[in-house]
């Protein structure tokens, strides 16, 4: 069959209200992949679009999926249920979204549901509320969206369609090397290992040869058998696309997680230790007011999908709302490609209404 060129929308939708997030996703895609995030997808014949929508289960609980919806999306929608309004969980993906921002040039929108004729009242309080905090950030000058009426879901799509556009404008599509963010794989009877995920980087061929690195050990070598997208087969996939791909190769589901990338080989290196720009974020406490590297505390850093335990071993102290340089010290490896190293630094302990985001980095040298 011919391929139809389509735009594709990657949308995390993020909020603590599962029942409105799940609606939102439901206008998007039918529900698809379910594990600590679940995945939404459609090809919108009326729209000639591809949308892909996903939110994390297990927050505000769990950090990690709602980090991880963030690294595969680059749309984040902000949803603030207008009966709970702006909480503690609601301020922790504020600051996400805002260091994706800054960090990965990400678009982002806020979109206030629950808007009934209870809580109608709070309506105009709460948007001052909300642009009060914006101001405050990076993400200031995002678009605040009431959702009310079915209409209104329609609109919402067109939002993000602006939104996805004006990033496809802004990135070159000439990349050479292939990257892919796995997010899902599973056995599939008569072909094989099957993932899923999202090419991040590059474009992917039928036939391709490529490495799933991310291992401590030896990467693995695998060809592309077959690519699907939205349950139609494709020779060919490019960046922005959630791909299901069939490997071949001496590889089991067993072997892969989302500790690992699918990318050209001999491209990506392991390091251990990092030099980094480091910002840690203004809202963020650390005990006695300073981070100083080399007391022993315990971080994680988010790098891809893959988030590695490491210390700060070196360098400067470090104060909240400013940056510093440090060397970072990871007890799993992060991968380089030759370019820079970028990530965003957590705790990984369980919800208590306290910040868990630390800041981000970015790699200085090699």
């Amino acid at each position: 069959m011919s391929e139809v060129v389509e735009k594709n929308f990657i949308v995390g939708i993020l909020g603590d209200n599962f029942n409105i997030n799940n609606l939102i996703g439901q206008s998007l895609g039918s529900p698809g992949t379910r594990s600590d995030i679940l995945f939404y997808n459609r090809l919108d014949l009326n729209l000639n679009h591809v949308f892909c929508g996903l939110t994390p289960l297990d927050y505000p609980e769990k950090i990690k999926p709602l980090l991880q919806t963030l690294v595969i999306s680059n749309i984040h929608i902000l949803v603030i249920d207008l009966n709970t309004g702006l909480n503690a969980s609601i301020g922790e993906i504020l600051v996400g979204m805002d260091l994706f921002h800054q960090l990965f040039k990400t678009k982002t929108l806020i979109v206030i549901a629950g808007i009934n004729s209870k809580t109608e009242w709070k309506l105009d309080e709460t948007r001052k509320k909300i642009e009060k905090v914006l101001e405050s950030t990076n993400l200031k000058n995002s678009v605040i969206f009431e959702l009310r009426t079915k209409e209104d879901y329609e609109n919402l799509k067109k939002q993000i369609i602006q939104l996805g556009s004006e990033l496809l404008e802004s990135k070159p599509n000439d990349e050479l090397i292939t990257k892919i963010l796995i997010d899902h794989v599973f056995p599939v009877k008569g072909i094989g290992t099957v993932i899923l995920g999202i090419v991040k980087q590059g474009k992917v061929e039928s036939g391709q040869l490529l490495e799933i690195t991310g291992y401590e050990s030896a990467v693995k070598k695998v060809i592309i058998r077959s690519i699907q997208k939205h349950d139609r087969n494709f020779k060919v996939a490019y960046e922005g696309d959630r791909v299901g791909l069939a490997l071949k190769g001496n590889i089991s589901p067993q072997d892969i997680s989302r500790d690992n990338i699918l990318v050209s080989p001999g491209v990506f290196k392991p390091l251990r230790e990092i030099e980094a720009q480091v910002f840690i974020n203004q809202y963020y406490s650390p005990k006695g007011g300073v981070i100083k590297p080399g007391d022993g505390t315990q971080y994680f850093g988010l790098v891809g999908l893959k988030l590695s335990p490491f210390k700060f071993i070196e360098g400067e102290n470090l104060l909240p709302g400013k940056s510093g340089t440090a060397k970072l010290q990871f007890d799993k490896s992060v991968l380089y490609d030759g370019a820079e190293i970028k990530g965003i630094i957590t705790e990984q302990n369980r919800f208590t209404n306290k910040l868990r985001i630390v800041g981000y980095f970015s790699q200085t040298k090699d």
